[in-house]
């Protein structure tokens, strides 16, 4: 973790803290009734953790000049990435305000974020990806799922109430996964193992040839069921979304033999 990362990590946080405190009072001061009093209180939660972001930048040493020579962004892509995470913050905190104790828990998850974004900052995030992805996909995707489940077991302890109990079915589901991915890691040495993979290179084949006529289906079929009537055109439409998701999986798989 170095002194320049934590700046840096805190210096973004201050900015969207800020632009987050004033679309929160724009909407505020134009709405009325209950979404008026959330988007107000998504206003002073946004305050307060500027104010303290603010705080932990100052009592914090400069860093060093190592920063300098980075080339900086173009402006609008940054702009728009700015914009979208100013509206992603300010949808997601007006929606947990309504919940008994979520003013602490949206104060702790945005000290998270931030300490997340300086271990990513740092490389800290690289070094511990590569020791996950040691022993293989499945292996790996079994770590992946048990980290995540801890995490959110972590977040329940914090949160508390009706949304500790949906963050703890979530972990329940992700430990499931995390013990049927240890399992097909155990059964892939195996001759069962060896049938799956061949089963596996015969559907993704077939999908790979189908994803054509997969998707010259989706375009036949969005053109009658956007002209025909409503009782008439719900079976074509439910075709052309179902031709459409075929498509995607095929176009998924083929970019996935084309990356190994």
């Amino acid at each position: 973790m170095t002194r320049s990362a934590v700046h840096w990590a805190l210096g973004r946080a201050l900015r969207f803290a800020v632009g987050t405190c004033v679309v929160a009072l724009i909407l505020a001061t134009t709405l009325a009734g209950d979404a008026a009093e959330r988007f107000a209180t998504t206003a002073y939660l946004a305050a307060i953790f500027a104010a303290l972001a603010l705080a932990a930048a100052r009592m914090l040493p400069a860093p060093a000049s190592e920063n300098a020579s980075e080339a900086a962004a173009p402006l609008f892509p940054a702009f728009l990435a700015y914009a979208i995470g100013i509206a992603i913050l300010v949808t997601v905190v007006a929606s947990l305000v309504a919940l008994p104790g979520a003013e602490t828990f949206a104060l702790v998850a945005g000290a998270a974020l931030i300490c997340a974004t300086i271990l990513a900052r740092s490389g800290a995030f690289a070094a511990f990806n590569s020791a996950l992805m040691r022993g293989g996909a499945l292996v790996a995707a079994s770590r992946y799922a048990a980290v995540v489940g801890v995490l959110a077991l972590a977040l329940a302890a914090i949160a508390g109430g009706d949304l500790a109990e949906s963050i703890v079915k979530g972990a329940y589901r992700l430990m499931l996964l995390a013990a049927f991915f240890v399992a097909a890691s155990l059964l892939a040495p195996t001759s069962a193992g060896d049938w799956g993979r061949t089963i596996w290179l015969h559907v993704t084949a077939f999908f790979e040839r189908g994803t054509l006529v997969a998707a010259a289906a989706a375009v036949a079929a969005i053109v009658p069921a956007s002209v025909l009537p409503p009782p008439f055109s719900e079976p074509f439409a439910i075709a052309a979304y179902a031709a459409a998701a075929c498509a995607a999986v095929g176009v998924a798989m083929e970019c996935r033999r084309l990356r190994s």
